[in-house]
């Protein structure tokens, strides 16, 4: 029986192809980062994709398509035509456009290059599917746009958590833009063998400058200097020409072109008070008042104008930016506690009557 079923198969083979088994060709597949341009140049565009499984290198069964917001006007972006070399669960395969390969470190070596660009006016909201070449099948979907994206989630259920059999459903969609304005790319979160749950929750946007990787494993870091050296700025780096989408990091602020700390009341940077020594207020002084404040609604029998200690007295070391209640100290705030906004609204205060920034505390 073995060897007439061999026998049957072979000659199938020979009359009609290869024989492929769903497993060993192309189907299990991510849309794994996606960039719709390199701080604002909608020419530079990749998209990567990764494997899901082994043998699914088979490409030239593929094809990648881009809808616009209402899941209308699809326009083929690469046909593939050929397969890859290298397969396994985390291999990639990658699509750039000309102008995006000269702009990374070092220069991207794309193993396909895009037939058609994502429109621009494609970019706030829409949606790239990856198909068999017949576009009879969707196997993996990444829409963005959130509310404005109004076209289809709907995809093959091979790669999403849906129960097969039974349609798949990669909604809801990205809630934001394709990214185009810096170095950031759009990067699905999960491991190389995870389903799609949802586009609103698998992805995310890079944390520093993207990195695209080919289907040999050899890696491009999206690096220009508008983009601010290497995408998102630490504490002490440059932020002079960051695009408005690139932001320093939380707690720091771009100040004289470069990502400053904001003041935190831990931090002592000099002696107490305004009409003391050195004229200034800062986060000292502030402190200071903190710990008066704290220690005077301590008081066993506290004078009228003084409520109960609040979270802010067991938790000083709060930046000045976290803002945990109204009120301005020091006389009884509204919610009787002085806290980081009652602290930051004092600096202010002494910044605006001090005009400038003649201590180096006025931001």
């Amino acid at each position: 029986m073995n060897r007439i079923w061999l026998s049957a198969v072979l000659a199938t083979s020979l009359f009609n192809g290869p024989v492929y088994s769903a497993d060993t060709t192309f189907h299990f597949m991510q849309i794994e980062q996606v960039i719709g341009g390199v701080n604002g140049d909608t020419t530079a565009q990749a998209i990567q994709l990764r494997m899901r499984s082994s043998f699914q290198g088979s490409v030239s069964f593929a094809r990648l398509r881009v809808w616009d917001a209402q899941g209308l006007n699809p326009m083929v972006v690469i046909n593939f035509g050929q397969n890859v070399a290298l397969a396994g669960c985390g291999r990639r395969v990658l699509i750039t456009s000309p102008n995006f390969n000269s702009l990374t470190t070092p220069i991207a070596i794309p193993n396909f290059t895009m037939t058609n660009l994502i429109p621009p006016s494609y970019l706030p909201a829409g949606s790239i599917t990856f198909e068999n070449n017949f576009g009879t099948i969707i196997y993996w979907r990444l829409s963005w746009g959130g509310a404005n994206y109004t076209g289809s989630n709907a995809g093959s259920c091979t790669n999403d958590d849906s129960i097969c059999p039974g349609p798949g459903d990669f909604g809801p969609p990205w809630p934001d833009p394709l990214p185009s304005g810096g170095c950031q790319a759009l990067q699905f979160q999960g491991a190389c063998n995870a389903l799609s749950t949802t586009n609103a929750d698998d992805y995310a946007l890079t944390n520093r400058a993207a990195v695209f990787t080919n289907n040999a494993n050899i890696s491009f870091t999206v690096s220009v200097t508008p983009c601010c050296g290497n995408g998102v700025p630490e504490p002490g780096e440059d932020c002079t020409n960051c695009p408005a989408d690139v932001t320093c990091r939380p707690g720091t602020e771009c100040i004289a072109g470069v990502c400053e700390p904001l003041p935190n009341t831990a931090d002592i940077s000099g002696p107490l008070g305004p009409g003391f020594p050195d004229g200034c207020v800062d986060a000292f002084d502030l402190g200071t008042l903190l710990g008066a404040w704290c220690s005077a609604a301590s008081d066993p029998d506290p004078p009228d104008d003084v409520d109960p200690p609040c979270e802010g007295c067991t938790s000083p070391n709060f930046a000045l930016a976290d803002i945990a209640g109204p009120g301005s100290p020091p006389n009884n705030p509204p919610d009787g506690c002085v806290d980081a906004f009652d602290l930051g609204k004092l600096l202010a205060n002494w910044c605006s009557v001090a005009g400038g920034n003649p201590c180096g505390t006025c931001q």
